[in-house]
């Protein structure tokens, strides 16, 4: 009866796609291991080789994180066709892997190069432990430069989509004390305290650099932006002010996480960049 029972269950097993899958990658690695062996020096160093560019394993863990990640999208467990196709298809990935890695992509590609740095960055950097209001405020006054407001200017302007042929007549007429009428702006014609960023963000760095040099109460112009031409009447400059800590406090546990991370990423390269030989064949220039 018992022999019975071991013939039917061999039976299922040998019927069942993923057994035979399984079987299958056993009877080839267990060849590998028997070829291996053969020679006890020599072999192991070419066996050692093959293991780790051309056997890919499908182990237990690695059925069971398919299966896990199935079951996350699906909302419900592979049935034994689907997990084949899932280990068939992740066999063809870690071989695809594999080969790029053969092929130094992870060099060449800047933006994998990126990915992978990152990657390394958030592993390294830890979370940091919970911070007392002590640690903030010392943070916040060893670090108080960065807490000043942006500086900010106040404007008025005369925008024009294109060159105006008669600039330095319009020019004159605004210093005059002269009405001109441009064309329309997004923004309107009159700017008031406007941070540095956004100014920058929205005519360009030139343009903000013209400004904050301008007198005063001075029309010039046209500045030409990422937008347009610009006659301009600076009004105000405002300049940075620092912040009371209580209205940057949340801000400021923000930036001493991620001081704590910095110094944590920072600390581990140095340690494993002592691995390494830097050689600088540039002269710098």
């Amino acid at each position: 009866m018992s022999e019975q029972k071991m013939s039917s269950g061999a039976k299922n097993f040998l019927t069942e796609p993923l057994s035979i899958f399984v079987l299958v990658a056993v009877v080839i690695f267990g060849y590998n291991a028997w070829a291996g062996g053969s020679d006890a020096s020599d072999a192991q160093t070419s066996g050692m080789a093959a293991a780790g560019g051309d056997v890919v394993v499908i182990d237990d863990a690695t059925v069971s994180m398919l299966q896990d990640n199935f079951a996350w999208l699906e909302g419900r467990e592979p049935t034994e066709q689907e997990t084949q196709t899932l280990i068939s298809q992740w066999v063809d990935e870690e071989v695809l892997f594999r080969e790029a890695l053969a092929q130094r992509m992870h060099l060449s590609d800047g933006k994998m190069r990126a990915h992978l740095i990152e990657k390394v960055r958030m592993l390294w950097a830890g979370s940091p432990e919970p911070v007392d209001e002590a640690q903030l405020l010392d943070f916040y006054m060893e670090n108080m430069d960065s807490y000043y407001t942006e500086p900010t200017l106040s404007f008025s302007q005369v925008y024009f989509e294109e060159m105006p042929a008669d600039a330095a007549a319009i020019l004159a007429q605004l210093q005059a004390g002269e009405s001109v009428e441009g064309q329309s702006f997004w923004l309107g014609k009159n700017l008031n305290s406007y941070s540095e960023s956004i100014l920058r963000s929205s005519f360009g760095g030139e343009f903000y650099e013209t400004l904050k040099a301008a007198p005063v109460g001075q029309w010039l112009g046209p500045v030409e932006s990422a937008r347009g031409f610009h006659f301009a009447q600076v009004s105000r400059k405002g300049e940075p002010e620092l912040m009371p800590y209580q209205a940057v406090r949340e801000r400021l546990s923000q930036d001493w996480s991620a001081h704590y991370r910095r110094q944590n990423v920072s600390a581990r390269t140095e340690t494993v960049k002592e691995r390494f030989t830097i050689v600088m064949e540039s002269n710098g220039g």
